[in-house]
């Protein structure tokens, strides 16, 4: 029997978290984004972190693609600790930290691999907190491209499906055709509910942290309406958000 578990990866900006949300409202599954973890996971793991420009400037950029490769097989398996705790729910797990060789046996997977040119043109309006941002983007598009490639190795080397992104294609529509979709739960709501409440963790620490604003203008966290197809997002401040018993993006 298909697992009801999904698994999509591949390098940053590949469109794996819009490819993610799509599947999750089009046939109402759970969506468990690792990078909404990412505070509790490095909490967990409690390893010195870097600070920016250790990061980004003074490591090189094969070696940041190493170290990643590390933190994301570390990040994978407390998301498979993580998932075998939850309740049953058909599921699409997505992030960088997805490793080919890591998925369980039966499970599918989709691997989604940037061109530099499209990988590119997606990173660079992203800020780069350093004390040299235009040189930390080089580093990191080096570093990017580098662990791009070796995920789309490991993918096809393990036989799961790697589709090339350009910023032409329909992704959604090609991940679809290779998947066997699981049917939705019946109480979408909470889970809907769910992956809000564990994105809002998420944003408390990152607010928490050094590297946050003052300010920020919200952030997107999804319907809870509990309706199949439904993948509206209202924008809230976290104080909002935990003052509302619901997210409805048409109350």
């Amino acid at each position: 029997m298909t697992s009801s578990r999904i698994w999509i990866g591949g390098g940053t900006g590949a469109g794996k978290s819009t490819t993610a949300r799509a599947l999750a409202a089009r046939h109402g599954l759970r969506r468990f984004a690792i990078d909404s973890f990412w505070y509790a996971y490095d909490a967990r793991w409690a390893q010195p972190r870097k600070t920016p420009d250790e990061q980004w400037l003074e490591t090189p950029p094969g070696v940041q693609a190493i170290e990643f490769e590390e933190i994301s097989r570390r990040m994978m398996s407390y998301a498979l600790d993580d998932l075998a705790v939850l309740p049953d729910v058909p599921t699409v797990v997505e992030g960088p930290q997805v490793l080919p060789d890591l998925v369980p046996a039966g499970d599918q997977a989709v691997f989604l691999d940037p061109t530099p040119e499209w990988q590119r043109e997606v990173l660079v309006p992203r800020p780069m907190p350093s004390s040299d941002p235009a040189r930390a983007l080089e580093a990191r598009l080096v570093k990017d491209r580098l662990y791009a490639d070796r995920v789309a190795t490991l993918a096809r080397e393990c036989g799961f499906p790697v589709l090339v992104m350009d910023g032409s294609r329909d992704l959604v529509s090609e991940v679809e055709a290779l998947l066997e979709l699981p049917e939705p739960p019946a109480d979408l709501a909470e889970v809907r509910r769910w992956e809000n409440e564990a994105a809002a963790a998420n944003i408390r620490a990152w607010l928490a942290s050094p590297e946050a604003p003052r300010e920020h203008p919200g952030f997107p966290f999804g319907c809870e309406c509990g309706r199949p197809g439904c993948g509206e997002t209202v924008r809230l401040t976290i104080e909002e958000f935990d003052a509302a018993p619901q997210v409805l993006a048409h109350p």
